[in-house]
């Protein structure tokens, strides 16, 4: 395939994309997110490869060389990738894509880590959720160039909402979608949410504050995933793992009960 090099007006299209929210391109790195935002219809505009020996092969589309000084200038103080992506950034969902989707909403209250966020976006994919809703997140878009590596590039394929207490609380009334909250002192075994039927909401919160009390008098029930007495909470992304996988464990055995 052939490579060019990356023009002016490559450069300055990379130095808009990396001013912030308000742009509308943004940066995908790697090749497997840019692989798996081509996979969600993701608009990519141009890929560039820093890699001075060799320019990768990118789903047939083309290459642009750009000199590992330029984009080191161009980037300051933040990661820079062998391989990289301009995309255009899609229209973000909102609650009502979730009410059409199968599968258990989850809910992300005060969690701010963009590690946390993509690792949980990844497991909501993995396990059939409908999509991940975020409270409080301090995230300045959800296509943050940060949360799409975390995520794998599968922050495009999931509906992903930012929205507030008041907003997610009068959907859910409106689609019907009981509010189950993760939290250790909780009442109800994960087990036990695993087997109520129909979908529903699950709400995790930050490791060191938990869910906010607006949710928690809100909650159908408040559910406690077990654990040694050593350990006193679970990562999040880790808890809702744990309950996701719960759900689908419980429902695969149900419908082959059902079945005969």
């Amino acid at each position: 395939m052939a490579v060019i090099e990356a023009s002016e007006q490559d450069v300055r299209s990379i130095r808009v994309a990396l001013r912030g929210p308000a742009q509308r391109t943004v940066v995908v790195d790697d090749l497997e997110n840019i692989a798996t935002a081509v996979r969600s219809g993701v608009d990519i505009r141009a890929v560039f490869s820093t890699d001075e020996s060799e320019a990768p092969e990118v789903l047939d589309l083309p290459v642009r060389r750009l000199s590992r000084g330029r984009a080191a200038e161009l980037f300051g103080n933040e990661r820079v990738s062998r391989t990289f992506a301009l995309a255009v950034a899609p229209a973000s969902a909102s609650l009502d894509d979730l009410r059409r989707r199968p599968g258990d909403v989850v809910v992300l209250d005060g969690v701010r880590l963009a590690g946390n966020i993509g690792a949980v976006v990844r497991t909501t994919v993995a396990l059939g959720g409908a999509g991940v809703v975020l409270l409080d997140s301090g995230l300045p878009t959800i296509f943050d160039r940060r949360l799409i590596r975390a995520s794998r590039g599968l922050i495009f394929a999931l509906p992903t909402v930012t929205t507030n207490p008041r907003r997610l609380l009068s959907f859910l009334r409106s689609a019907e979608l009981p509010l189950f909250v993760a939290d250790s002192q909780g009442t109800m075994s994960v087990d036990d949410y695993a087997g109520v039927e129909g979908r529903t909401a699950v709400a995790f919160g930050s490791e060191r504050r938990g869910c906010s009390e607006i949710l928690r008098a809100a909650a159908a029930k408040i559910v406690s995933i077990s654990t040694s007495a050593e350990v006193d909470s679970l990562n999040v992304s880790v808890a809702a793992g744990i309950a996701m996988h719960a759900r689908r464990h419980h429902n695969r055995i149900d419908a082959r009960v059902y079945a005969h």
